[in-house]
Formats: C-alpha cells, sequence, structure tokens
C-alpha cells in the first residue's frame, strides 16, 4: 500500500500505555503499529520497515537494548527513540551510543510524546537527504560524465588503491562516495580522513580500516610521518581488507619532484586514476546540476523553490566557474535563499556571480584597511604566498622555505586560502 503517512512502530508491554500512544499518534494522522514483546516487534519490523520505532527498554522477553542493536544491525538507517520508566543516565548513554535518536522517559506527556516524534521524524528526513545526496549517482550527461560513470563502475570492486585528480570543487567527493557504494565494501562505513585528521597509529588506522572504506582526501597535503605510515601499511598489505580512495588537486608527480611526497607512495596509489574534469570541461551538463541542486536544496535545507529560466541556465553555462561544481551549487543555494522571485533571471545570475567575483578579488592587490584584524591577515597572507609562490615558479618546497614555514604548514595555509599552486 502506497501512502505518504509515516508508520510507526510502538513496542511496550503495557497495554493501557501502548493503546494510549496508539491512539495519540493516529489522531495526529500518523500510522501505527503496535507490539507487545519483543517477538512481536521483531515480527512487525520484518514484515514493513517502519520509519520510526517507540521502543519500551524493559520487557519480559527482550530488552528493548538488545532489540535496538538488533534493528540496527538489520538496517542501520532506522530511526528509534527509547521509552522507559525508570532509566537511568547509563542506559540513555548506552542507548545513545547503539544508535537511539531520542530517550523519554515515562509518564509520558502528549506534549512530550508529540514532540519526540515530530524530531526523530525530521532528523531521519534529514539524514535520508543527505545520504541520497552522497550516495547518488554524479550527474551529467555529457561524454566525460557518461565515460567515468563507466570507468567507476568497472574498478569499483578492484582491490586496489584508486586515486581521483581533479581541482578543488570538480566532484572528486560525490566521486568516492559512488565508488564506495558499488564496491565490496558498500556495507561498511565510508570514513574521511583529512591531513589534520590522519592518524599516526597503525592500530587506529586499520581499526578504522577494517571492512570499511578509507577516503584520504588532500592526499599531498599529508605530513611526511603519515605519509612513511600510509607507504608502510600498503606494502606490508596491512590495509587489504578495505577500500581505500585517495583524492589530490595538487600534481603528485610535481610534489615528488620537489621531495615534498614519497615516490614510494606515488607508486602505491595510483595503479587506477580517474581525473575528475573541471566544470568548464563539461559546461553542458549544468542544466541538469541546476536542476539537481534546486531539488537538493529544497528538499534538504528546506528552501523555497525557485524555477531557472533557460536565460538563466545559459548564463551559468557561459561562466568560467574557477570553482567548479561546488562554486555552482553556492550560487544556486544563495540565489534561492534571497531572491524575492520564484522564477530566477539572467539579471538575477549577474547579481549574484558579480558579488562572488568582487568577493573573491578582495584582497588580491591591496589590503582592505576597513577590514576586521584577522580578515586583513588573511588577505595580507594570501598576497604574501602568491608572490612567494610566483618566485619559486609555484615550487611549495622553496617557497615554504622563503616564508621560513614547514611545508606541511604552508600546504595546509595554501587550502584554506584557496590558492591553486597549478594556477601559478
Amino acid at each position: 500500500m502506497s501512502t505518504d503517512k509515516p508508520l510507526i512502530l510502538v513496542v511496550d508491554d503495557e497495554p493501557d500505555i501502548r493503546e494510549l500512544i496508539k491512539d495519540i499518534l493516529e489522531d495526529e494522522n500518523y500510522l501505527v503499529s503496535v507490539a507487545a514483546d519483543g517477538q512481536e516487534a521483531q515480527t512487525a519490523f520484518n514484515k514493513q520497515l517502519p520509519d520510526l520505532i517507540l521502543l519500551d527498554i524493559w520487557m519480559p522477553d527482550i530488552d528493548g537494548i538488545t532489540l535496538l542493536k538488533e534493528f540496527k544491525q538489520q538496517n542501520k538507517a532506522v530511526s528509534i527513540v527509547m521509552m522507559s520508566g525508570h532509566g537511568t543516565i547509563e542506559t540513555a548513554v548506552e542507548a545513545t551510543r547503539l544508535g537511539a535518536s531520542d530517550f523519554i522517559e515515562k509518564p509520558l506527556s502528549t506534549a512530550k510524546l508529540l514532540r519526540g516524534v515530530e524530531m526523530a521524524l525530521e532528523n531521519r528526513a534529514k539524514q535520508v537527504a543527505i545520504q541520497r545526496e552522497l550516495s547518488q549517482v554524479p550527474v551529467g550527461k555529457s561524454s566525460q560524465m557518461k565515460l567515468l560513470r563507466d570507468q567507476v563502475e568497472r574498478i569499483a570492486r578492484h582491490d586496489m588503491p584508486i586515486l581521483l585528480v581533479g581541482e578543488g570543487g570538480a566532484g572528486k567527493h560525490c566521486f568516492a562516495h559512488y565508488l564506495h557504494s558499488l564496491g565490496n565494501y558498500a556495507d561498511g562505513k565510508f570514513i574521511e580522513l583529512s591531513p589534520e585528521s590522519f592518524p599516526l597509529d597503525s592500530h587506529k588506522i586499520k581499526s578504522l580500516a577494517a571492512n570499511n572504506c578509507i577516503y584520504i582526501n588532500d592526499l599531498a597535503l599529508l605530513n611526511d610521518d603519515a605519509q612513511a605510515l600510509l607507504l608502510h601499511l600498503l606494502e606490508s598489505k596491512q590495509l587489504d581488507s578495505c577500500q581505500l580512495i585517495c583524492a589530490t588537486q595538487f600534481a603528485l608527480q610535481k610534489a615528488v619532484d620537489n621531495n615534498d611526497f614519497l615516490e614510494g607512495l606515488l607508486y602505491q596509489i595510483n595503479s587506477i586514476t580517474l581525473a575528475i574534469p573541471a566544470l568548464k570541461d563539461h559546461i553542458e551538463d549544468i542544466p541538469e546540476l541546476v536542476h539537481n541542486f534546486v531539488d537538493l536544496q529544497t528538499t534538504q535545507a528546506g528552501l523555497p523553490y525557485r524555477r531557472f529560466t533557460v536565460a538563466a541556465q545559459n548564463r551559468l553555462r557561459n561562466h568560467d566557474w574557477p570553482g567548479n561544481v561546488l562554486e555552482l551549487k553556492n550560487v544556486i543555494q544563495r540565489l534561492l535563499l534571497l531572491s524575492d522571485s520564484d522564477d530566477i533571471d539572467v539579471v538575477d545570475i549577474e547579481q549574484a556571480l558579480h558579488s562572488e567575483a568582487e568577493a573573491a578579488a578582495e584582497g588580491d592587490d591591496a589590503i582592505n584597511f576597513d577590514l576586521p584584524l584577522r580578515e586583513a591577515r588573511e588577505q595580507f597572507e594570501r598576497i604574501y604566498l602568491l608572490q612567494k609562490l610566483q618566485e619559486t615558479d609555484g615550487n611549495v618546497g622553496k617557497a615554504a622555505k622563503l616564508a621560513g614555514m614547514e611545508r606541511t604548514h604552508l600546504y595546509r595555509k595554501l587550502r584554506s586560502l584557496g590558492i591553486d599552486t597549478k594556477q601559478i
């Protein structure tokens, strides 16, 4: 039966409470099924997956914590709110750690119950929307995107590391999630590591990696110790029980030539390389991307729906998009949020792009002394580091020496300031 009403499973061994909750929720237009004990709950859960489970902790046959773990193992996305008349803080913490979205104490007031249900369903809807965005097939009908999707489908189940190369904002993160969804460890977690969060403990890395997908973003920015550890784990085949995806916007061979990256590590991770194109190289995909971002922002962020005219979409196709797909997404979000009209036209696009160009250019040529100290300092750092990179022909190692900085610190600073060394 098709319905838009959320289905809520109420599990409680006390008939009066069970029926009271059922009546209250049905009055609020929810679909409700009930279970008097753990076995009935298991049967109802397997018969039809509910949108939300209200689960009592203390029951005669199977306790609620055990059911919580079981239901979460069967479906990690299911939303569960625990209920208890004599719960403790320790029990609430344990339930939350195991994946419960909330903990409601009895006796239940109607207001407390409905608010808990409403919040749980809202959070579930947001998580579903986020997961849908992360795991969706990369958008685009251009020959480049079709080829990339075909390549992903062919290589996703290989055991070798996969390297994603492309400019910042081009869509490497999206393709990493797509690879994970098609890979051998699709049922495992997608664990993203950055240069700042990369653990220097081999046991911790192996524990994180086991039967999961490890995505290392900004690979070139790993410090020397992290590079050496990753190389050791790969050479000794200690990361064989995971899917390893790495991403970089910097030329790794150039980093090797400048002694900024281990040559052995490059050989280990570049067996399968996917080049993610800049948006300017597949502008024919912009109309489809616009529709996709409008749908995502209106459902996920609750922004008002607005229609982009053909002329507006054509203007977007003729923009350079130095920030790639991420920049397009941000412009769409700003237009949905700030526009006063149901239709987005060329004038709106021009204003949005002009404002963005002004913001991007700010500080490139001179320091604005009207800015707060922190912003003025960032402006100076950008001018200063661009000059050092120009003096060294884009050599980050030499620029770091001129600036008196550690190389990895300079890499992080360049990333935070949005400076792409390939453009120097």
